[in-house]
């Protein structure tokens, strides 16, 4: 408020507080024998009452009480005490607490002053505090009231910052919460009045109100008011000096423009009327009229000076610069967006839904937005959403929808239709990008995939974007150097994801409920980690050549198998395959690392490799429909896997040329490890509680030392032929025999066998046998 209106607002409040002071004075020297001229008074005339009344308005809906509480009077004199309170819909409160002196003068007409103290809570939960002071005039037919309003100095609190258009670019622009002081007034008159209904009346006011503050960003708060009330007294089922008022009210200002609002309030005296039969006289009532002053305190969002910021997006942190807003309405928006010079082209939603016959290019360079998205500033990361969601609609299946260009970033758009919903078609192929950055798009109902690509460098990204429902692969890349992450692929034809070449990273992506497989690659030297593939009706994963890095992925639910590698010669580690319907893993070729994954409950295997001459350590099978582990042909180092609880053998070997030590297989439903052919180290194995043999070997052509072989349903070691060295075994409580050699024609040598169900040694020996011990066997302990 400038200097000579807050020179005004300083004039009426001094002589509102001088007429409060005369008004008192008035009330103490008044004769109680003085008449009111219109009724007898009557000592018990004024009672406490309580109202309760809802405002329902454009902006909220409030509940409010009023507590009357009559402090001393006489005939023509009555100090109260006004208490309110009211909760709004929105959130926030007030309370008012008020001190008021009527008196009515020989004239008929009453002069009354009061102050209120009042506290507010806004919707945005901050606190105000301010002084209200006031005067009026009532006689029976006119009212004329002004009120002064003073909030406590310097109030104000930050509130939630915006996202606006200043100078052509998009700003933060941070904002406080400021109380406005100032000042109204209103004229009102008695329009109709019924004695007979309750003796019901309608009064009409008029008035004005102004509010600034002193802020230099603040505009004031000044127009017009207008309010009819519909009063009735006396309700005959709520008893003597009971009321109900109606009302509605308008007014307009600059800056919150029109506002409406309507009331209903109910008033309720207290106490009993103790046998009174005489209703109060019309200015008896009039002593006790709502004291009528503005609502609440008058807070607003003002900016801060000098509190503007330059916008960067909230979670990629590029500058959003200068910008060009279109939307529904903007004509030919594909010419506007091509022929746009300003950094960033923004398409809001607020319009409704874009239909596209031709494609969005975009240009070189460009940053294309739908609205709603979020941006911060540069200098205090404020937050602040600008715009409204859109959705665009491609209406040509032989067109993409958007069209990338180099150096561009696309985000924030729901797209349907087209032949893709973003991609890089030149009309005769796709060209070659880079630098491009894909954020939280959604695709779906393409005619082809959903978004489609050649090449993709290094510094290109596809980030939370999400393609459904699309005719063919949701996502298709011929060559991505670049990052893929925490997209969606969900419900499209063909595979979620279809990557010819990688060797960038995908990570954190999900493939569901797609017709083919969750995620098809050609080659990968990249990185493929903590992805998810579910539900879909082919395998999860599938990779025809893997010289990178697939880790910590998971495959669940899969029609097929949850990981399929024809050929791995990089890392694969700490996946887990869940309840596929064939195999957890396969591997066609292994010539590197498989570690620290698992497999359970698939209907298949719960690993199958072909040819491996690579490491596999410490995988784990479990409760798979068939093998845990069913291997071909392995000419490298298996170490320290599990296999438990499967609905076959444990391990499942038909020719084994590698090293073999350390893992265990426990209570599968068939033999712990059965081998075909063993040509290489066999060493410090363990099978535990199998519901065949712990071990089954037809022909061992080498060492096999420190296994151990303990309570299996059938024998703990059984040899088809053994040509090696079988030396420092254990078996112990087997159901049948601990070691069965049906034919030996190697070393048999240093082995234990105790507590079988049957013989501790069996078989034909035509090799040699020395140190064996055995001990409580039910058949005999010797070989």
């Amino acid at each position: 408020m400038n200097e000579h209106g807050r020179l005004k607002l300083q004039t009426l409040s001094s002589w509102i507080g001088c007429l409060i002071i005369n008004l008192i004075c008035i009330a103490a020297t008044s004769s109680a024998t003085d008449s009111l001229g219109v009724a007898p008074y009557d000592d018990d005339v004024y009672r406490p009452y309580v109202a309760a009344g809802v405002r329902p308005s454009d902006e909220d809906v409030r509940l409010h009480t009023d507590m009357f509480l009559p402090l001393f009077w006489n005939d023509s004199s009555l100090l109260f005490a006004d208490v309110r309170g009211q909760f709004a819909d929105v959130g926030g409160g007030e309370g008012n607490w008020g001190l008021a002196i009527r008196h009515l003068m020989d004239c008929e007409c009453i002069l009354g002053a009061y102050g209120f103290y009042d506290l507010k809570q806004s919707a945005n939960g901050n606190w105000f505090q301010q002084g209200t002071i006031g005067a009026e005039l009532l006689t029976r037919r006119f009212d004329l009231r002004v009120n002064g309003y003073l909030p406590e100095g310097g109030s104000e609190t930050a509130v939630a910052p915006t996202a606006v258009i200043s100078n052509g670019n998009l700003v933060v622009q941070n904002n406080e919460e400021r109380a406005y002081q100032g000042f109204d007034g209103e004229v009102g008159a008695l329009l109709w009045r019924k004695p007979q209904w309750c003796d019901s009346e309608i009064r009409g006011f008029a008035g004005f109100f102004h509010f600034d503050t002193d802020s230099v960003n603040a505009r004031s708060v000044a127009g017009p008011r207008l309010r009819a009330e519909w009063r009735c007294y006396d309700l005959p089922w709520l008893g003597l000096d009971s009321r109900l008022t109606l009302g509605v009210q308008y007014q307009h200002d600059d800056v919150r423009g029109d506002q409406s609002a309507g009331v209903i309030a109910v008033r309720l005296p207290l106490g009993t009327d103790r046998g009174r039969s005489r209703r109060m006289c019309v200015m008896q009532r009039r002593m006790t009229d709502v004291i009528v002053r503005d609502i609440d305190v008058v807070t607003q969002a003002t900016p801060t000076p000098g509190g503007q910021e330059a916008a960067l997006h909230a979670e990629h942190d590029f500058a959003i610069g200068s910008v060009t807003v279109l939307d529904a309405e903007t004509d030919d928006v594909p010419d506007a967006v091509a022929t746009s010079t300003t950094d960033t082209v923004i398409l809001d939603g607020s319009a409704g839904e874009l239909e596209l016959g031709n494609s969005i290019v975009v240009q070189d360079g460009q940053n294309l937005l739908g609205g709603g998205f979020m941006v911060k500033g540069a200098d205090t990361g404020a937050v602040a959403r600008f715009g409204t969601p859109i959705h665009l609609r491609g209406s040509d299946e032989t067109q993409s929808v958007i069209v990338m260009a180099n150096n561009a970033r696309v985000g924030h758009f729901s797209i349907e239709g087209g032949l893709h919903g973003i991609s890089s078609d030149n009309g005769t192929g796709y060209d070659d990008l880079v630098n491009v950055h894909l954020f939280d798009n959604e695709v779906s109902d393409a005619a082809d995939d959903g978004f489609r690509f050649a090449v993709l460098d290094a510094d290109s990204s596809l980030t939370g974007n999400r393609a459904f429902d699309n005719a063919e692969a949701g996502f298709w890349i011929d060559d991505n150097n670049g990052i893929l992450d925490r997209n969606t692929s969900q419900d499209n034809r063909a595979a979620g994801f279809v990557i010819a070449s990688n060797s960038g990273t995908v990570t954190a992506n999900r493939a569901t409920e797609n017709g083919e497989q969750g995620y098809l690659l050609a080659y990968n030297d990249g990185l493929i980690f903590q992805n998810e593939a579910i539900e879909n009706t082919m395998s999860g994963f599938v990779v025809g050549f893997n010289d990178g890095d697939i880790s910590e992925n998971e495959s669940t639910d899969n029609a097929s198998s949850g990981f399929e590698v024809e050929t791995n010669n990089g890392l694969v580690s700490d996946n887990v395959a869940f309840d596929n319907f064939l195999d957890g893993f396969w591997f066609e070729d292994n010539y590197d690392t498989i570690q620290d994954n698992v497999s359970v409950f698939n209907f298949g295997n719960g690993f199958t490799l072909n040819d491996t001459a690579g490491t596999i350590s410490g995988n784990y099978a479990g409760s798979n429909s068939f093998n845990g582990f069913e291997f071909r042909n392995n000419f490298g180092d298996f170490e320290d896997n599990m296999a438990e609880q499967n609905g076959s053998n444990g391990f499942d070997f038909k020719h084994n040329a590698g090293t073999i030590a350390r893992n265990q297989a426990i209570g599968n439903d068939d033999d712990g490890y059965d081998f075909s052919y063993n040509l290489d180290t066999f060493s410090d194995n363990e099978a535990i509680s199998n519901w065949n043999d712990g071990f089954q070997f037809y022909s061992n052509d080498h060492l096999m030392t420190g296994n151990q072989a303990i309570g299996n349903a059938e024998d703990g070691f059984y040899f088809n032929q053994n040509n090696g060295l079988f030396d420092d075994n254990y078996a112990e409580g087997n159901f049948d025999d601990g070691v069965d050699l049906v034919e030996n024609f190697g070393t048999v040598s240093n082995n234990e066998s105790n507590d079988n169900a049957d013989q501790g040694y069996t078989g034909i020996n035509s090799g040699t046998s020395s140190g064996n011990v055995g001990s409580g066997n039910a058949g005999g302990d010797d070989f």
